[in-house]
């Protein structure tokens, strides 16, 4: 299974809106998400399917990953499968995630392809099993909250205050399972009040995501520029990397880079931002 590249920001479009699509993959989202769900009403979902194979190229062509959000009941996820295997999708949204077996199931489906599953998680019970979801089979690469679901399952208001325990249950769960989480602590729906979905996604930086969903342009450029790495902390980070390599070199365990004790994990985390920050470029790059 191929790896995408940096996932930064990853917009939804209606998978059969071709002028969206178009205007989407002229920005500059990490990843388009052809929506099979929620944005496709039930009369044109034939039409989305039949568009992937155009879009998916397209939008490899710009340089970015295509992935697609399936629909969750079995009869209907039959019928997008194969159309997503057809189009050469990079990755496959699945929402509504509830068990480890729904993971394992699509991931036998997609067994002779490249194809990386994003689960999302929408419901108190997939909360519940976020655990075992999370470890349910390598192919999953990471997970994300539905807030708008979850909220509305939960009987409370998308905010801060009730999505943050929620949000954390599922950061630990993929952590522990060795993979990427995605989202903020925020509702997805705040697109008009640019600043305030910034407040929300900058404040969600330090828990350890890593990128997060779209329904607007103007949502993109924000994810993109919180969820790299900023010029401070390259130069800090280059710093303490440098200066770690010399203390090893001199069998020193730990020491003080402006101040602040540098030992192993904090070097660590260093090279971990430089990492990210090759990633960034390389996606730049292709775009």
């Amino acid at each position: 299974m191929k790896t995408p590249g940096i996932m930064r920001s990853l917009l939804y479009v209606p998978g059969q809106n071709e002028k969206l699509v178009g205007k989407a993959v002229a920005g500059s989202a990490d990843v388009i998400v052809l929506d099979l769900e929620d944005a496709v009403p039930a009369a044109t979902k034939p039409q989305a399917r039949q568009a992937l194979a155009m879009h998916c190229q397209q939008i490899r062509q710009a340089g970015k990953d295509a992935a697609v959000r399936v629909n969750a009941p079995n009869d209907l996820l039959a019928l997008d499968l194969p159309a997503v295997i057809g189009a050469g999708a990079n990755l496959v949204v699945l929402p509504k995630v509830e068990s480890a077996l729904q993971v394992q199931t699509l991931a036998s489906a997609l067994d002779e392809t490249d194809i990386g599953i994003i689960g999302l998680i929408e419901s108190p019970a997939g909360l519940l099993n976020a655990a075992e979801i999370a470890a349910a089979h390598p192919r999953l690469l990471a997970l994300s909250v539905g807030t708008e679901d979850l909220s509305f399952d939960m009987e409370m208001t998308p905010c801060w205050d009730s999505l943050l325990v929620p949000s954390m249950q599922v950061n630990i769960a993929c952590k522990a399972a060795g993979i990427a989480v995605l989202g903020y602590v925020g509702s997805i729906a705040e697109f008009r009040d640019i600043a305030a979905f910034e407040a929300s996604v900058s404040r969600s930086l330090p828990l350890g995501f890593s990128g997060g969903f779209a329904i607007h342009p103007a949502q993109v450029e924000v994810l993109n520029r919180v969820f790299s790495p900023g010029e401070e902390e390259v130069v800090l980070a280059r710093r303490i990397v440098e200066a770690f390599a010399q203390a090893s070199r001199d069998a020193v365990g730990a020491i003080a880079v402006d101040g602040k004790m540098i030992d192993l994990p904090v070097a660590r985390r260093a090279e971990k931002l430089l990492a990210r920050l090759a990633l960034v470029a390389a996606r730049e790059n292709k775009q």
